[in-house]
């Protein structure tokens, strides 16, 4: 508990600037005089569903600040973990949330959902951005595992936060994310336990799936005019409105076994695998690259040659 308990016995910039590798003057520099324009680089990409997608990348000094904090964190989580080893309940543990956690992955997150009767797909608004400064501060000074001094916890905030808010492309917003979110996996677990579903995580998906004969209203309903128009149960929708989140309710959607299923881009209806149409997207891809890769190479091997 050396990490953690070092954390939370720091009362200023001082203490947390040691903690993180840098000096006081060179964190005070970064926090409070550097404009946000050069600690961060903005750009848009595509979104799978339409749309732009603004990334805020963080920079530099900043970048090398923000992984130094999520690496303080996550050693704090391990620390706490391995002194709660005999109490599950108080764990931190990402068991629940796939995305950003360590020896998770699309695939973790797939296969406790295979061959299951239904499979039903919930997203997140604005997972990142909804978590704002208030509600990073407000963590780190009343969760039981961390406990932080007030101006500890603001600090904390002000490295993550870009323009108050967590920003998508900092190296320490997926661990912070994955922190606050788990008193909403926390919940969610225990009403797809209570309904007979099981419920997994990965950033913004929430997934649900079971093998009952109806899926249970409390999580999931089906419009009485389409058998293929699904929206949130009330108990979901109290949830996650409690935790803080909103559904996107444009991306519910409810996934039959007849049908493909896929949970994180993974088809989950038999064994794991990936869709038909990526594996075919693929080997058109190798097989335009495949030419010029040869071609790379047939003159590297004569430029070898000639000396």
């Amino acid at each position: 508990m050396q990490t953690l308990l070092r954390l939370q016995q720091a009362v200023g910039v001082s203490d947390v600037a040691r903690i993180l590798g840098f000096t006081p003057t060179a964190l005070s520099y970064i926090l409070y005089i550097q404009k946000d324009s050069s600690k961060y680089k903005l750009f848009t990409i595509p979104k799978k569903s339409g749309g732009q997608r603004e990334i805020a990348a963080s920079k530099d000094a900043l970048k090398l600040l923000q992984q130094k904090l999520a690496k303080l964190l996550q050693t704090c989580i391990e620390e706490a973990n391995t002194s709660n080893e005999e109490n599950e309940d108080s764990k931190l543990s990402y068991s629940i949330a796939h995305g950003f956690a360590k020896g998770r992955s699309t695939l973790t997150n797939a296969i406790p959902h295979r061959n299951k009767k239904y499979v039903f797909n919930v997203d997140l608004v604005d997972f990142f951005s909804s978590i704002h400064f208030g509600r990073i501060v407000g963590f780190f000074i009343k969760d039981r595992t961390f406990h932080l001094n007030p101006v500890a916890a603001r600090i904390i905030a002000q490295i993550a936060c870009y323009e108050k808010r967590l920003p998508q492309g900092s190296p320490c917003s997926p661990i912070i994310s994955n922190l606050i979110a788990h008193i909403l996996d926390v919940h969610l677990v225990k009403l797809a336990s209570k309904h007979g579903c099981t419920y997994t995580r990965y950033a913004d998906d929430l997934t649900f799936s079971t093998n009952k004969l109806n899926f249970p209203s409390k999580i999931a309903t089906c419009s009485s005019l389409d058998d293929y128009e699904w929206c949130a149960g009330a108990d979901l929708l109290r949830i996650v409105s409690y935790s803080g989140f909103q559904i996107n309710h444009k991306k519910t959607r409810m996934q039959y076994r007849y049908s493909r299923q896929e949970v994180t881009g993974l088809v989950v209806n038999d064994k794991i695998s990936v869709p038909v149409d990526y594996r075919r997207r693929v080997r058109s891809m190798a097989h335009s690259l495949l030419p010029k890769v040869s071609f790379i190479f047939h003159l590297l091997r004569k430029t070898k040659m000639a000396y």
